[in-house]
């Protein structure tokens, strides 16, 4: 469900679309994605990753491992890795770039690690216990809109910082009632248990009526006459860009559009929302831009 901050576009977009930071949630989402593995592989395995976390990834001599802060507390192995200082406090309370860093060395560790279970005839078994992979990674990345997903094996960025600065020029130099409709976008794109892709796109090109309304001196109108109106008012609105957005509006409003059911909620995804509220965005800070000097 969406805040209260996210449906009055009070809520920072970089906190939102996550690109230089990395929240609570996403945190508890990625270390529940370790924790099954972890909890299954023996200690003495968690040792060997560890190890060749501290060696390989951190390029640290091997004999300045560091050791547990209280010997006996994993019983057979007394001076085991601490690997709560190896996995959790980086992932839970590392800066973003190192919890990344260590999420893609275990993503690509293509080593398969085995834990051995006692039964009660005293025999041993051996399991295999494959590491978390990155297709499980980049299922948390999408759900909390991470702005990184694993792309043949490494962590890519799918988020231009452009792209975010331009959300935030929107929402913080816009009136308020496009303040809100763009921070509704953002909120129905980025609700982590029931997001409403339609609904974002809706709102995304409701702001851009809205702020041709307010160019307008608050005439009511649809988008198409909005900006027909401001081109016969002399606003300097490229044909091909009127165009464009004409047709954006009719892909949410005719007959077929998302308003009226001629198109599937579950067939507008999280790619597409994402780009209208971009695109959207953009176009109210050209209208507000060429409105500040027409």
């Amino acid at each position: 469900m969406q805040t209260f901050s996210q449906r009055r576009g009070l809520k920072p977009v970089r906190e939102t679309i996550q690109v230089d930071s990395l929240d609570e949630e996403t945190r508890n989402a990625l270390w529940n994605v370790m924790l099954p593995f972890l909890r299954q592989v023996q200690y003495s395995d968690v040792v060997t990753v560890g190890k060749d976390i501290w060696v390989d990834l951190y390029h640290e001599a091997a004999d300045t491992v560091p050791r547990t802060r209280n010997p006996g507390e994993y019983g057979s192995v007394p001076n085991g890795i601490l690997y709560n200082r190896f996995f959790r406090d980086v992932i839970m309370d590392g800066r973003w770039n190192e919890c990344l860093d260590l999420i893609e060395f275990i993503a690509n560790d293509n080593r398969r690690r085995l834990w051995n279970y006692q039964c009660r005839s005293q025999q041993y078994e051996r399991y295999e216990i494959p590491a978390p992979t990155a297709e499980d990674f980049n299922v948390v990345f999408k759900q909390y809109l991470v702005g990184y997903r694993f792309v043949n094996g490494l962590l890519t960025q799918i988020t231009d910082q452009n792209e975010i600065a331009t959300v935030e020029t929107a929402i913080e130099q816009s009136k308020p009632s496009v303040r809100e409709l763009l921070g509704k976008a953002l909120g129905f794109l980025s609700d982590r248990t029931a997001p409403d892709y339609a609904k974002s796109v809706e709102c995304s090109i409701s702001a851009v009526e809205s702020q041709c309304r307010i160019l307008l001196n608050g005439a009511p109108a649809p988008l198409g006459q909005a900006l027909r109106a401001l081109e016969k008012k002399g606003f300097p609105l490229h044909p091909a860009l009127k165009d464009a957005f004409d047709k954006l509006y009719g892909y949410t409003s005719n007959a077929d559009g998302i308003r009226h059911g001629g198109i599937k909620p579950s067939d507008v995804d999280q790619d597409l929302a994402s780009f209208m509220v971009i695109a959207c965005s953009a176009f109210v800070n050209y209208l507000i831009a060429k409105g500040s000097i027409s």
